[in-house]
């Protein structure tokens, strides 16, 4: 199966539009890479230029050391599948499955075989005669996979495909897609804007913003080991808190000040920014993610004082949303510990959790 590789590629569509900023990265043989990211951050415009759609500006793409930047995309024989479904109107479903196998001359009775098949996995049998304006967004976007699920390829090119499905439908299908994936060992490029379902799914995540690649790695690095503010806002199912924060010297050991809590940290993590240390103190940002806090009662040097605002309801668990004298906070308890709203509490913070950013949003904390 190929390996693909991005080596400083660029795409501007117009001088000040830049959609696509010096990528470079590679998709290992066989490997499911989804690439992440905003609304309008570049992500659909790298696809278009590995499929073929979109011209390159600067830089390579290259299969198996071949370079692609002048293939046609006929040529690349690559499956794709798009949010827009692209189906053919004049096509009922069957032909619109069938179409990917007629090209290639297959006899009629395996064309039948495989479109039942395709069909039953994705639910669409009894919508085989259909054509695709007598089919709900969800029912079209199935078709669009099964066209390109059905083709015995190299390499899949997705852009959201389960964006228009039913929640339900999305998991079942994830699934159906990651099997695939594995029995055909296939490569696989996939375009997402949903980290759960890139967390299901795949075996690295490539973090995009503004055009650039902010970072590659599974979920738990990115959640654990982020290289900046921006992943670490990003990724998370519920909000990190950011917070100003300062570092002090303790008789030569640095420790943290936030809020007025002094909070003392690991020796790794304290060597980590001793270069950060000035005479009065470093202006920096401390984010925590909610089930790393733990709420008290009492006060303590470490502890950061709160007064909870809203309490948020997870059914086992609640996220406690509290103000203090360094902004706000969120913490997930147990649902039968969530303290009410208006209580005074205290926060502590688990020092070997914490990220630290500096003023340009680089996470000191992070380890290679």
């Amino acid at each position: 199966m190929p390996r693909i590789e991005f080596d400083n590629v660029s795409k501007r569509y117009t001088p000040t539009t830049h959609a696509v900023k010096n990528l470079t990265f590679a998709i290992e043989n066989g490997s499911f890479l989804c690439v992440l990211g905003p609304s309008g951050c570049g992500k659909s415009s790298t696809l278009r230029m590995l499929a073929g759609l979109e011209s390159i500006t600067e830089g390579e793409i290259r299969v198996d050391g071949k370079r692609y930047n002048e293939l046609k995309a006929q040529s690349r024989d690559f499956a794709m599948v798009f949010e827009n479904y692209a189906l053919y109107p004049h096509l009922d479903v069957y032909g619109n499955l069938a179409m990917p196998l007629a090209t290639r001359r297959l006899p009629r009775r395996e064309i039948a075989r495989r479109v039942g098949e395709i069909a039953e996995t994705l639910q669409i049998t009894e919508h085989l005669r259909k054509r695709p304006r007598q089919l709900s967004g969800g029912q079209r976007q199935r078709v669009g996979l099964g066209r390109a699920i059905i083709r015995d390829t190299r390499t899949f090119l997705m852009d959201e495909p389960l964006g228009h499905m039913e929640a339900y439908l999305r998991q079942q299908l994830r699934t159906e897609i990651r099997r695939l994936h594995e029995e055909l060992g296939a490569t696989t490029f996939y375009i997402t804007h949903d980290q759960e379902e890139a967390a299901a799914i795949s075996d690295q995540i490539v973090v995009m913003s503004d055009g650039r690649l902010q970072q590659a790695g599974d979920l738990l690095t990115l959640l654990d080991n982020p290289v900046n503010k921006f992943v670490a806002e990003f990724i998370g199912n519920l909000p990190i808190s950011i917070i100003p924060a300062a570092v002090a010297s303790n008789f030569g050991v640095p420790e943290l000040i936030v809020g007025g809590a002094r909070m003392p940290l690991p020796e790794n993590r304290a060597s980590l920014i001793e270069s950060s240390i000035s005479s009065g103190g470093s202006k920096l940002e401390v984010g925590v993610r909610p089930g790393d806090i733990e709420l008290f009662e009492d006060s303590a040097p470490n502890r950061l004082p709160l007064s909870v605002t809203v309490v948020e309801p997870l059914g086992d668990s609640a996220v406690v949303v509290a103000d203090g004298p360094a902004g706000r906070l969120r913490a997930t308890v147990p649902a039968d510990t969530a303290p009410p709203p208006g209580k005074s509490v205290h926060a502590e913070f688990d020092p070997s959790r914490l990220l630290l950013f500096d003023e340009a949003g680089i996470n000191i904390f992070r380890t290679a």
